[in-house]
Protein backbone atom coordinates (compact mmCIF):
# COMPACT_ATOMS: atom_id res chain seq x y z
CA UNK A 1 0.00 0.00 0.00
CA UNK A 2 3.06 2.23 0.76
CA UNK A 3 4.31 2.27 -2.87
CA UNK A 4 0.99 4.06 -3.93
CA UNK A 5 1.06 6.94 -1.77
CA UNK A 6 2.40 10.42 -3.51
CA UNK A 7 5.81 11.30 -2.64
CA UNK A 8 4.18 14.32 -1.34
CA UNK A 9 1.78 13.17 0.23
CA UNK A 10 2.09 14.19 4.21
CA UNK A 11 -0.46 12.37 5.72
CA UNK A 12 -0.38 8.98 4.48
CA UNK A 13 3.08 8.65 4.22
CA UNK A 14 5.45 7.30 6.96
CA UNK A 15 6.76 9.00 9.61
CA UNK A 16 9.99 9.00 8.79
CA UNK A 17 9.51 10.41 5.25
CA UNK A 18 7.50 13.70 6.66
CA UNK A 19 10.52 14.16 9.01
CA UNK A 20 12.89 13.61 6.31
CA UNK A 21 11.26 16.24 4.14
CA UNK A 22 10.60 19.05 7.20
CA UNK A 23 14.32 18.45 7.77
CA UNK A 24 15.81 18.65 4.49
CA UNK A 25 13.49 21.94 3.40
CA UNK A 26 15.21 23.64 6.58
CA UNK A 27 18.74 22.47 5.42
CA UNK A 28 18.46 23.77 1.78
CA UNK A 29 17.06 27.17 3.65
CA UNK A 30 20.12 27.43 5.52
CA UNK A 31 22.38 26.30 2.62
CA UNK A 32 20.94 28.55 0.30
CA UNK A 33 21.13 30.97 2.74
CA UNK A 34 25.01 30.85 2.88
CA UNK A 35 25.88 29.86 -0.49
CA UNK A 36 23.27 31.80 -2.96
CA UNK A 37 22.96 35.30 -1.29
CA UNK A 38 26.48 35.93 -0.99
CA UNK A 39 26.30 34.82 -4.70
CA UNK A 40 24.65 37.89 -5.59
CA UNK A 41 26.78 40.05 -3.35
CA UNK A 42 24.94 40.16 -0.21
CA UNK A 43 26.77 40.22 3.34
CA UNK A 44 25.38 37.69 5.57
CA UNK A 45 23.92 39.77 8.25
CA UNK A 46 20.34 40.88 9.54
CA UNK A 47 21.49 44.15 9.86
CA UNK A 48 23.41 44.62 6.67
CA UNK A 49 20.59 43.18 4.64
CA UNK A 50 17.17 43.22 5.97
CA UNK A 51 15.43 43.07 2.83
CA UNK A 52 17.39 41.19 0.72
CA UNK A 53 17.39 38.20 3.41
CA UNK A 54 13.42 38.74 4.14
CA UNK A 55 12.68 37.97 0.75
CA UNK A 56 14.86 34.87 0.52
CA UNK A 57 12.90 33.38 3.75
CA UNK A 58 9.48 34.78 2.40
CA UNK A 59 10.49 32.62 -0.96
CA UNK A 60 11.13 29.64 1.25
CA UNK A 61 7.97 30.40 3.63
CA UNK A 62 5.83 29.99 1.03
CA UNK A 63 7.46 27.10 -0.31
CA UNK A 64 7.06 25.02 3.06
CA UNK A 65 2.98 26.44 3.65
CA UNK A 66 2.56 24.95 0.17
CA UNK A 67 4.40 21.35 0.68
CA UNK A 68 2.56 21.01 3.68
CA UNK A 69 -0.53 22.47 2.71
CA UNK A 70 -2.26 19.21 3.25
CA UNK A 71 -1.67 18.78 6.69
CA UNK A 72 -2.39 21.94 7.59
CA UNK A 73 -6.08 21.43 5.48
CA UNK A 74 -6.75 17.90 7.32
CA UNK A 75 -5.56 19.96 10.51
CA UNK A 76 -8.50 22.95 9.36
CA UNK A 77 -12.02 22.15 10.72
CA UNK A 78 -13.50 24.78 7.62
CA UNK A 79 -14.50 27.46 9.93
CA UNK A 80 -13.47 30.78 8.32
CA UNK A 81 -13.58 33.40 10.94
CA UNK A 82 -11.16 35.35 9.15
CA UNK A 83 -12.22 38.34 11.14
CA UNK A 84 -11.06 36.11 14.51
CA UNK A 85 -7.96 35.67 12.65
CA UNK A 86 -7.56 39.38 11.88
CA UNK A 87 -7.96 41.02 15.10
CA UNK A 88 -5.46 38.55 17.01
CA UNK A 89 -2.61 38.92 14.47
CA UNK A 90 -2.96 42.76 14.85
CA UNK A 91 -3.19 42.43 18.70
CA UNK A 92 -0.12 40.16 18.47
CA UNK A 93 1.25 43.14 16.14
CA UNK A 94 0.59 45.69 18.44
CA UNK A 95 2.82 44.07 20.64
CA UNK A 96 5.65 43.36 19.07
CA UNK A 97 5.83 47.07 17.41
CA UNK A 98 5.63 47.92 20.51
CA UNK A 99 8.50 46.21 21.61
CA UNK A 100 10.57 47.13 18.88
CA UNK A 101 9.71 50.90 19.57
CA UNK A 102 11.32 50.61 23.12
CA UNK A 103 13.97 48.51 21.62
CA UNK A 104 15.06 51.24 19.26
CA UNK A 105 15.24 53.13 22.49
CA UNK A 106 17.88 51.36 23.97
CA UNK A 107 21.56 51.84 23.15
CA UNK A 108 23.05 50.03 20.08
CA UNK A 109 26.09 47.89 21.01
CA UNK A 110 29.45 47.97 19.39
CA UNK A 111 31.57 44.85 19.56
CA UNK A 112 33.14 41.84 17.46
CA UNK A 113 31.07 40.35 14.50
CA UNK A 114 30.53 36.80 14.63
CA UNK A 115 27.90 36.99 12.10
CA UNK A 116 25.16 35.09 12.52
CA UNK A 117 25.96 34.80 16.52
CA UNK A 118 26.48 38.80 17.00
CA UNK A 119 23.61 39.73 14.80
CA UNK A 120 21.39 39.48 17.77
CA UNK A 121 23.38 41.52 20.12
CA UNK A 122 23.85 44.27 17.22
CA UNK A 123 20.22 44.67 16.18
CA UNK A 124 19.07 47.15 15.50
CA UNK A 125 14.81 46.97 14.96
CA UNK A 126 15.72 46.71 11.20
CA UNK A 127 17.31 43.30 12.59
CA UNK A 128 13.92 42.20 12.93
CA UNK A 129 12.45 42.30 9.57
CA UNK A 130 14.39 39.35 8.26
CA UNK A 131 14.11 37.82 11.36
CA UNK A 132 10.42 37.79 11.55
CA UNK A 133 10.55 35.69 7.98
CA UNK A 134 13.05 33.63 9.16
CA UNK A 135 10.74 32.76 12.69
CA UNK A 136 7.92 32.36 10.25
CA UNK A 137 9.92 29.97 8.24
CA UNK A 138 10.68 27.49 11.09
CA UNK A 139 7.09 27.80 12.74
CA UNK A 140 5.91 26.62 9.60
CA UNK A 141 8.20 23.44 9.75
CA UNK A 142 7.07 23.12 13.20
CA UNK A 143 3.58 23.24 13.12
CA UNK A 144 3.87 20.69 10.78
CA UNK A 145 6.20 18.47 12.79
CA UNK A 146 3.30 18.77 15.76
CA UNK A 147 0.39 17.95 12.84
CA UNK A 148 2.68 15.14 11.40
CA UNK A 149 3.14 13.82 14.73
CA UNK A 150 -0.39 14.45 15.80
CA UNK A 151 -2.39 12.79 12.95
CA UNK A 152 -0.30 9.72 13.96
CA UNK A 153 0.71 9.21 17.31
CA UNK A 154 -2.87 10.18 18.97
CA UNK A 155 -1.97 10.65 22.13
CA UNK A 156 -0.64 14.07 22.94
CA UNK A 157 1.65 12.98 25.63
CA UNK A 158 3.34 11.21 22.53
CA UNK A 159 3.28 14.43 20.28
CA UNK A 160 5.04 16.61 23.58
CA UNK A 161 7.44 13.57 23.76
CA UNK A 162 8.20 13.02 19.95
CA UNK A 163 8.54 17.26 19.18
CA UNK A 164 10.84 17.27 21.98
CA UNK A 165 13.06 14.77 21.02
CA UNK A 166 12.77 15.88 17.38
CA UNK A 167 12.99 19.48 18.17
CA UNK A 168 15.08 19.78 20.77
CA UNK A 169 17.87 16.88 20.00
CA UNK A 170 18.02 18.79 16.50
CA UNK A 171 19.22 22.03 17.97
CA UNK A 172 21.41 20.15 20.26
CA UNK A 173 23.20 18.12 16.78
CA UNK A 174 23.14 21.53 15.13
CA UNK A 175 25.11 23.99 17.60
CA UNK A 176 27.17 20.72 18.71
CA UNK A 177 28.51 20.57 14.67
CA UNK A 178 28.75 24.47 14.76
CA UNK A 179 31.27 26.79 16.52
CA UNK A 180 28.51 28.53 17.92
CA UNK A 181 29.37 30.50 21.41
CA UNK A 182 28.44 28.35 24.19
CA UNK A 183 26.04 31.07 25.95
CA UNK A 184 24.07 31.04 22.57
CA UNK A 185 24.00 27.34 22.14
CA UNK A 186 22.48 27.17 25.55
CA UNK A 187 20.17 30.03 25.47
CA UNK A 188 18.78 28.63 22.19
CA UNK A 189 18.62 24.82 22.91
CA UNK A 190 17.14 25.94 26.29
CA UNK A 191 14.35 28.12 24.11
CA UNK A 192 13.91 25.09 21.99
CA UNK A 193 13.23 22.16 24.80
CA UNK A 194 11.05 24.79 26.80
CA UNK A 195 8.65 25.59 23.60
CA UNK A 196 8.10 21.69 24.14
CA UNK A 197 5.55 23.33 26.57
CA UNK A 198 3.73 25.58 24.59
CA UNK A 199 4.03 24.89 20.78
CA UNK A 200 2.25 21.47 20.64
CA UNK A 201 -0.55 22.95 23.00
CA UNK A 202 -1.02 25.73 20.72
CA UNK A 203 -0.78 23.76 17.59
CA UNK A 204 -2.66 21.13 18.40
CA UNK A 205 -5.58 22.61 20.65
CA UNK A 206 -5.72 25.97 20.36
CA UNK A 207 -7.73 27.50 17.19
CA UNK A 208 -5.76 30.44 16.83
CA UNK A 209 -2.40 28.55 17.84
CA UNK A 210 -0.58 29.50 15.04
CA UNK A 211 -0.47 33.13 15.35
CA UNK A 212 0.09 32.67 18.92
CA UNK A 213 3.45 30.30 19.03
CA UNK A 214 4.49 32.77 15.70
CA UNK A 215 4.35 35.92 18.28
CA UNK A 216 6.13 34.31 21.38
CA UNK A 217 8.87 32.80 19.33
CA UNK A 218 9.03 36.11 17.74
CA UNK A 219 9.03 38.45 21.48
CA UNK A 220 11.16 35.76 23.13
CA UNK A 221 13.77 36.96 20.10
CA UNK A 222 12.80 40.77 21.09
CA UNK A 223 13.21 40.44 24.58
CA UNK A 224 16.53 38.89 24.64
CA UNK A 225 17.68 41.47 22.47
CA UNK A 226 16.60 44.01 24.78
CA UNK A 227 18.03 42.28 27.97
CA UNK A 228 21.50 41.66 25.89
CA UNK A 229 21.57 45.52 24.92
CA UNK A 230 20.34 46.18 28.58
CA UNK A 231 23.25 44.35 29.75
CA UNK A 232 25.81 43.24 27.44
CA UNK A 233 27.84 40.75 27.35
CA UNK A 234 31.96 40.97 27.83
CA UNK A 235 33.65 43.17 25.03
CA UNK A 236 30.44 44.71 23.81
CA UNK A 237 29.37 48.07 25.02
CA UNK A 238 26.46 50.66 24.08
CA UNK A 239 26.77 53.60 21.63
Amino acid sequence: MDRFVSWHDNLHAPLYRVLLRIAGLWMLATMGYYVALPAFGYHLSYNAAPVAIACYFLVWAVISFLFFLDLFRAWSDGGSRLWWYGGVSLACSAVVWGLLYALSLLPVLQGPQMAPYSDLLLSTPWYFLPKSVDILVQQILTAALILALHFRLGSFKKVLIGYGVCFGGAHVLLYALSDAPPPYALIMTVGALLSTLVFPYLIVRVREGFVYAYAIHLVFYILLAMLLHTWPPPGYFGA
